[in-house]
């Protein structure tokens, strides 16, 4: 659709939708969203086992949350329960979880934390876990010269600040002072001193920067990979593709800054990255992407998958390889597991998604606090498809139902513009309730081909397009204004490919 269509869409919709009210019976709620008393987030749906697994993940994270008073400041527990800490990959992960369940004063002040202490003296790595205390975890650190970290986690911490602004809005993520320069000294000076420039990085030896007093953590001070079990390993794809991420990221702020030039320069590196990936890293004899590369200088396979995280990052483009890496997923730990509702409802996989949600509240590990984050992260992102993109005034919704007839409302999220609710009533119609105080572009998706979808009353063209498998979706951007409630329906039925 040309930019003057769009234009005069929206102008139509300004003019005509106003609050367009559709009954539903299936949710037990008001047809008015806006209408309904409580603002604390909550579920309502006749899918039982639905609402216990949100119940559950609701109540266990919140539960992890600790008191403002301590030294740390406002924080929750992202970490082996009980250590009364935050590690930098659980956070990284836990944090849009968190930022639903209204626990965005903790993301940030955890944030603050891990950026402010990167340092020279560590060889520009930050602290791997964070006590209540303000302290660096004892468990994990006895000496700026003798700590355990896990390479990856710079890069983590990129990807999530930029995720955490997309959806809360809060330009602190992106353009804080001490944020860039964590960005900064992580993309050049990080990556030099412990050689993982994509020229050099399969050159490099297997532990690097060991100082005498490196004692107690002679074989974790800079672990080239999430998988903490290998031996002898000098970079793992795991590594890689967050690495890939953290160039690619970076260059997104960059762009959101007007900085294009610089912009285009981290692009660029992160494109080395990627051909690396995917010319020497791909595995045509198995179909796969290689998992490990040891001192030796040859590939090995083992260990956990590193396919979930290369999908999790959006490292794997090709879609045959991506639906190959889905299907290697196999890992059962629970750490691995909640990564995957969210995983496989974006690539449309939706009895999949429902499956991992049901798998993780059945885990008899599932009072580690990723279990409960990745629960709720999966239903509202992954299940309900809910994506606000602050830096376009734009929030996405698809309804991925594994049950059609199971309608489902989730109320009272908390995005960059303030509070919204969404209903699905089924996989073609999706109400939309504005609470806060300021107009948006909700972006109404539907899994499918369907030539229009009906906006108050008035059918309008849909927009189609192909997800990264090749997924058909449409969908139409409607203006909702403050307080505003709008109900859009596919007209038909949509169908799969």
């Amino acid at each position: 659709m040309t930019k003057l269509k769009h234009l005069i869409l929206a102008g139509w919709l300004f003019i005509t939708c106003g609050i367009a009210i559709f009954p539903s019976c299936k949710t037990g709620l008001s047809d008015d969203l806006l209408k309904n008393g409580s603002d604390s987030i909550r579920i309502v749906s006749t899918d039982t086992l639905l609402v216990k697994i949100f119940n559950w993940a609701k109540t266990t994270s919140n539960g992890y949350v600790g008191t403002d008073n301590d030294p740390v400041g406002p924080w929750y527990e992202a970490a082996l329960p009980k250590r009364e800490a935050f590690c930098i990959r659980d956070v990284s992960h836990q944090c849009i979880g968190a930022e639903i369940l209204w626990q965005g004063k903790q993301n940030l002040n955890m944030f603050r934390k891990f950026v402010e202490n990167i340092s020279e003296e560590k060889d520009y790595c930050s602290y791997w876990e964070i006590n209540r205390y303000n302290k660096p975890a004892p468990v994990d650190y006895a000496s700026d010269n003798d700590f355990w970290y896990n390479l990856n986690a710079n890069f983590d911490i990129i990807d999530a600040c930029y995720k955490l602004y997309e959806w809360t809005g809060n330009a602190t993520y992106i353009n804080d002072a001490v944020f860039d320069k964590f960005f900064r000294l992580t993309l050049n000076e990080y990556v030099e001193r412990w050689q993982l420039q994509a020229d050099q990085i399969m050159d490099r030896p297997g532990m690097m920067n060991l100082k005498p007093e490196t004692v107690k953590y002679k074989y974790a001070r800079g672990i080239p990979s999430y998988d903490e079990s290998q031996d002898n390993l000098a970079v793992s794809g795991d590594l890689l593709g967050l690495i890939y991420n953290g160039f690619k990221t970076y260059s997104k702020i960059l762009k959101l800054r007007g900085e294009v030039g610089l912009s285009e320069k981290y692009a660029g590196k992160a494109a080395e990255y990627r051909h690396l990936i995917d010319s020497v890293w791909w595995n045509e004899g198995s179909q796969a992407y290689s998992a490990f590369y040891k001192t030796d200088k040859k590939f090995s396979t083992g260990g956990i998958s590193n396919s979930e995280f290369l999908l999790w990052y959006n490292v794997i483009e090709d879609p045959a390889r991506i639906i190959k890496s889905l299907k290697d997923i196999a890992n059962s730990q629970v750490e691995v597991l909640s990564y995957l509702p969210m995983l496989f409802f974006r690539y449309g996989l939706n009895a999949d998604g429902y499956d991992y949600l049901v798998k993780i509240y059945h885990d008899k590990r599932r009072m580690y606090p990723e279990a409960s984050s990745g629960a709720i992260e999966g239903l509202v992102r992954g299940l309900m498809g809910v994506e606000p993109v602050a830096s376009e005034n734009r929030i996405v919704t698809c309804p991925r139902l594994a049950n059609s007839e199971s309608g489902v409302t989730v109320e009272n999220i908390p995005v960059f513009a303030g509070l919204i609710s969404v209903r699905h009533d089924s996989s073609v119609k999706t109400t939309f309730a504005n609470k806060s105080d300021k107009g948006l572009t909700w972006r109404a998706t539907f899994q499918g081909s369907c030539q229009q979808i009906s906006v108050g009353g008035k059918l309008m063209p849909a927009i189609i397009f192909k997800d990264a498998t090749g997924n058909i979706h449409s969908y139409i951007d409607i203006p909702v204004e403050a307080k505003t409630q709008i109900t859009a329906e596919a007209d038909v039925a949509p169908i799969a490919k």
